[in-house]
């Protein structure tokens, strides 16, 4: 009975935690919410470019032109924070209705996943995986934060995780930094990735991605003109950044010298106020600027003394998630990686208590999604006037960053139980 009960227990939890993610997923495929999208973004640039107008004016400015009328839930009156190479991508989508293309980019989203999946099945069982096997572990993954958000809102996630998959694949030092490129191009997503080629002087993959790099903006700048191009650089991409670092839902390495000192207050209405645990807002860009290089210098060196070129990688996507100016949930699909290698080694020995405990506890912390971790600032209200933003303690507003400590816990993990492996192979003395 044992033996068929637990399967049925794991199975039934699994159906209650995404039953919801999955209902949420299909209400935003189609309107009103699917205006709520981030891709509403990526198919405004699309159309902008076609019909020859700025893609980086306000995303409500471009919504007035091609809406009629403009959807109320659009009121946004900022430009899009994403670089000129997108245009590359979703300028197809830009020949569609809205709704249409956004239907569409949910299923190329889908597909993405299903890839991704296959190609880390592909690894574990060392050949072919059937398509069962791809589908059901691809629903497994869809219970997770990062993944049905990444769903949700239209995100490039799916997307930059397959690309990066791809790069780590791949046989050849020119096919890594090609898709390496790509994924620089779309989110500068993989920055440390790149930055490891060249301290392992793979100049070939190092080249190639920047060549791709530079490729892809010079046809964005083709398809848009040099002008909103160089408007992006100059101007949108350091005031986004900017405006970004201080939303509490960006869990950034870069955003904790401002939480250290000078706080947290996104200009979103509805944000929350987390305020710092020492009011020097002078040295909040060193403090960041130094924990940035600290994290990112020791995960390097890490990844470079690393034998193992799975353990390299798996700590590099770490990395890749949360050194950027920008952290998102759904950037934590690239832990797919490390996730399945830490598993797998885990599988090899046994399944060591204490390692797999924290590998459990790390992977369920995904299971919340971030809104319930900001939900929960509510209860801790510092703010007695009843009126203005939820304003919490710097304490208060640690759940916060929750999605950041998993990834630093994971990179640790993925390379203590690799020594660990290591110690039990070698030959007795």
């Amino acid at each position: 009975m044992f033996r068929y009960g637990l399967p049925v227990l794991i199975a039934a939890g699994w159906l209650a935690l995404i039953i919801k993610p999955l209902h949420l997923v299909v209400l935003y495929a189609s309107p009103p919410r699917v205006f709520l999208k981030d891709f509403m973004q990526e198919w405004l640039m699309a159309r902008a470019v076609m019909e020859g107008v700025n893609p980086y004016l306000p995303l409500a400015r471009l919504a007035g032109m091609f809406f009629h009328p403009p959807p109320d839930l659009i009121a946004l009156g900022l430009p899009s924070p994403h670089p000129p190479p997108v245009v590359l991508l979703t300028l197809f989508f830009g020949l569609m209705n809205y709704p249409q293309a956004a239907l569409v980019w949910l299923f190329f989203e889908l597909a993405c996943i299903g890839a991704s999946v296959y190609i880390v099945l592909h690894w574990w069982q060392r050949g072919q995986p059937s398509l069962v096997r791809v589908f059901f572990v691809a629903l497994l993954l869809l219970a997770a934060a990062p993944f049905w958000e990444g769903l949700l809102y239209g995100q490039l996630s799916s997307l930059l995780l397959l690309l990066l998959l791809c790069a780590w694949r791949s046989q050849r030092q020119i096919w890594a930094g090609c898709f390496l490129g790509a994924s620089l191009s779309l989110k500068l997503m993989g920055t440390p990735i790149w930055l490891f080629f060249l301290i392992r002087k793979q100049w070939y993959a190092a080249g190639a991605a920047l060549g791709v790099f530079i490729t892809t903006h010079a046809a964005a700048a083709l398809v848009m003109g040099f002008g909103p191009l160089a408007h992006y650089y100059r101007s949108v991409a350091g005031s986004m950044a900017h405006i970004y670092q201080l939303a509490e839902w960006n869990f950034s390495l870069w955003t904790m010298g401002w939480r250290l000192f000078n706080g947290v207050r996104s200009p979103f209405e509805q944000s929350t106020v987390i305020l710092p645990l020492f009011q020097k807002p002078g040295v909040a860009l060193y403090t960041s600027a130094l924990l940035l290089v600290s994290v990112l210098g020791a995960g390097l060196l890490m990844a470079a003394k690393s034998k193992d070129r799975n353990v390299s990688w798996a700590v590099l996507f770490c990395l890749s998630a949360v050194v950027g100016p920008i952290a998102w949930i759904h950037y934590l699909a690239l832990l797919l990686l490390p996730f399945a290698l830490v598993l797998n080694r885990l599988k090899r020995r046994g399944y060591p208590l204490l390692q797999t405990a924290l590998w459990a506890v790390l992977a369920g912390a995904l299971l919340i999604p971030d809104y319930a971790l900001i939900n929960l600032l509510v209860f801790f209200d510092v703010n007695s006037t009843g009126t203005g933003p939820v304003t919490v303690s710097f304490w208060a507003g640690l759940p916060t960053l929750v999605p950041l400590a998993v990834t630093l816990a994971l990179m640790g993990l993925v390379v203590w139980s690799a020594k660990q492996e290591e110690r039990q192979a070698a030959p007795p003395e």
